[in-house]
């Protein structure tokens, strides 16, 4: 029964979901994006693309494509009538893509009450992020961002990012086309917000949401129930592996915060496990906010998986206690130690 409830839990309440669009809508989403980019300046994919005087953009300096970058995201800013604010020079700027999610806008509420970075709230819809009212305490808002979209518009919303956190994750609906939204947003979308920071050059660190037992079947734990049955929700644990995977070998500097099952309120202290160390539990979403917004910041949080959940809520029969897992509270010095 716990077992069932921490998979429910967690399933039912995966981070904000990006599910394909329509076929014709999303066309034509992305054929009026890319007619804005050639308005600026093409950035095409190979060195024997084109533009449309002719000339090869591939022959452009890095300079000059910085500099081009730094154009086509001003454009694509003012195609989405975003929300700005002045930005504090002297602080890192932390951009959240999936900030409309049920997890995500937890984490833009920690790093704005922080007031340790400039926040920008990466979302698919501004009209709802607006409705949320995200732009609160300073926070920016940046509409059009999804991870389904193209590299190129996803590196244009990561310019002037120092640190990118994915907070999104599928939903599940249509059992027909599980399998399908989970490998477009675990993994393919991972993949492509990977590339877009790459592609960008400015990003310094990426945050990403996971879960515990993505590496279950490597860990041993391929035969637990949690995985069992979270797995069976689309092969989504195999598909957020494909994308942690990738982000590790990025050459960017990365966190990857895997919760136990979701829920929304707290009834114990946090935990901290080591990579692979839980097979069950439950977590306040809003601790996972707290510790994704810490890990973005705090410079020991570099190139480590960390699995998160509260003291009290394992199943029947198991614990994960010292030395894979700590008890370590409120106190953020002791989150990444």
């Amino acid at each position: 029964k716990n077992a069932f409830l921490s998979f429910a839990t967690h399933q039912t309440s995966f981070p904000n979901a990006f599910f394909a669009k329509p076929a014709a809508q999303k066309k034509k989403q992305q054929q009026k994006r890319v007619k804005v980019v050639k308005v600026s300046a093409s950035s095409p994919s190979s060195s024997s693309e084109l533009d449309d005087d002719g000339s090869n953009q591939a022959l452009l300096s890095r300079r000059g494509f910085a500099v081009s970058l730094t154009v086509l995201a001003a454009s694509f800013h003012s195609q989405n009538e975003n929300v700005s604010h002045a930005r504090n020079s002297s602080l890192p700027t932390v951009l959240v893509i999936g900030s409309t999610g049920q997890t995500g806008k937890l984490v833009v509420a920690s790093l704005a009450n922080a007031n340790d970075a400039n926040v920008i709230a990466g979302c698919r819809s501004l009209e709802k992020a607006k409705k949320m009212k995200l732009d609160q305490n300073g926070v920016e808002l940046l509409g059009g961002v999804d991870v389904t979209d193209t590299t190129e518009n996803l590196a244009l919303a990561m310019a002037g990012a120092d640190v990118v956190v994915i907070a999104t994750g599928f939903v599940p609906g249509n059992p027909f086309k599980m399998n399908a939204a989970a490998h477009e947003v675990d993994n393919e979308g991972v993949v492509n917000c990977v590339n877009a920071a790459k592609k960008a050059g400015n990003v310094k660190k990426i945050v990403l949401i996971s879960s515990i037992l993505t590496n279950g079947r490597a860990a041993g734990l391929a035969d637990s129930p949690g995985f069992k049955i979270t797995n069976a929700f689309g092969g989504v644990l195999d598909e957020k592996l494909v994308g942690e995977n990738y982000l590790r070998n990025s050459g960017i500097d990365w966190v990857i915060v895997r919760p136990a099952g979701l829920k929304n309120d707290q009834s114990g202290s946090l935990i901290v496990g080591q990579e692979d160390a839980m097979a069950s539990g439950e977590i306040d979403r809003r601790l996972v906010a707290q510790v994704m917004a810490k890990a973005a910041l705090d410079d020991k949080a570099k190139n480590k998986v960390y699995e998160i959940a509260e003291e009290g809520s394992y199943s029947n029969g198991y614990d994960c206690g010292a030395p894979k897992c700590q008890i370590v509270g409120s106190d953020s010095s002791k989150w990444f130690s």
